[in-house]
């Protein structure tokens, strides 16, 4: 977590300055220019090939993948008239999700799952930058978040083919909110499994299983519940961008991203009261351990005294001299450890209690 920390943390704090992220990959530029009837996609080479989509009357979405080039990212920047402090957000990792409102563009910064729940702790950070006819994306290299979206452009049935940039903006949004469902599946059935084990294999491991899952979510809900509110504003205040029939598209992945909150919550409450019950039952056992051996050692301590009283070879000892001494003293504790075994059952404190 510390790392995370570090890692936001700049020692230039200029205003709009790029800090491009350590192995990102050159910058790869995709478009997809689109209506009803036509679709056009492909790659450019350079920046500059990009000049006729900044005007263009059709919607088109420019999808940026990898920031390892910092004078062709500001390129980009110019041809589309981008803000400085937008392109410094959408390039620099990692941001806080937010929404903020531009003279001609509207920028979403989202973050979604990467990987699965155990491989990685670290989400993606996607920048989302929507203008009246274009829609342009930001991510730090190829995620593979977007493939559907693509598949769903090339089909003209589709309804990414009809309502423009605003509603292509949201099935972006969508798509990222959406990679949460796997995740919390994978949280669910993590959670169920350390429970059912609880009470049957309790044991150190287990509790680090769990302290990586509460550490997991923890850090999830940290990056979640300002995405949220970053929705929320998208929602909420007014925009040319976004007609009010495509707002409420934008409004359904909201209360998608509030149920996910709503269930990130209850999973780190799940595992906070899955960690109170592991140590309760590791507690109880190292009880009944100890409990065990001062019963033992309870048992032995009159045996011990008997013992110490024929260990001290006094002449007049009538005992001694017994040929029954030996075998009545053995018999006297065996007895006498029997019926402090009897009490103790009795009293529930060995081998359960009274009331069971």
């Amino acid at each position: 977590m510390s790392e995370e920390i570090l890692q936001g943390m700049r020692t230039d704090s200029r205003p709009g300055a790029l800090f491009v992220p350590e192995g990102s990959p050159a910058p790869r530029i995709r478009f997809m220019e689109y209506d009803e009837t036509i679709l056009e996609e492909g790659e450019v080479e350079s920046p500059e090939a990009l000049r006729c989509y900044a005007e263009t009357e059709r919607p088109t979405w420019i999808a940026i993948e990898g920031f390892g080039d910092e004078e062709c990212l500001r390129q980009i920047g110019r041809v589309f008239d981008i803000h400085t402090l937008a392109l410094a957000d959408a390039v620099n990792v990692p941001q806080r999700p937010k929404t903020q409102r531009y003279p001609e563009h509207l920028l979403i910064v989202i973050h979604a799952p990467d990987d699965g729940f155990a491989e990685s702790e670290r989400t993606a950070q996607v920048a989302i930058l929507l203008a009246s006819e274009y829609v342009v994306s930001f991510q730090g290299r190829p995620f593979g978040f977007f493939e559907d979206v693509r598949e769903r452009l090339r089909n003209p049935a589709s309804g990414l083919r009809r309502l423009g940039p605003s509603y292509l903006a949201y099935a972006l949004v969508d798509a990222l909110v959406d990679r949460y469902y796997p995740l919390l599946a994978e949280i669910a059935e993590e959670l169920d499994e350390i429970e059912e084990r609880i009470f049957t294999n309790a044991s150190p491991a287990l509790v680090e299983r769990l302290h990586a899952l509460q550490r997991r979510t923890t850090q999830l809900l940290r990056v979640h519940r300002p995405q949220v509110d970053a929705l929320h504003q998208l929602v909420r205040h007014d925009t040319a961008l976004i007609p009010d029939s495509i707002r409420l598209y934008f409004n359904d992945v909201e209360d998608h991203a509030r149920q996910i909150l709503g269930s990130l919550e209850a999973a780190r409450d799940s595992a906070t009261d899955a960690m109170n019950a592991i140590h309760a039952v590791l507690g109880h056992r190292q009880n009944e351990v100890m409990k065990l051996l001062t019963l033992v050692g309870s048992i032995f301590i009159p045996l011990t005294f008997i013992v110490g009283i024929y260990g001290m070879n006094f002449d007049y000892m009538p005992e001694l001299r017994s040929r029954l001494g030996y075998p009545m003293v053995m018999g006297g504790m065996a007895i006498l450890a029997l019926a402090m075994l009897a009490w103790f059952r009795s009293k529930g404190w060995l081998g359960g209690s009274r009331d069971d």
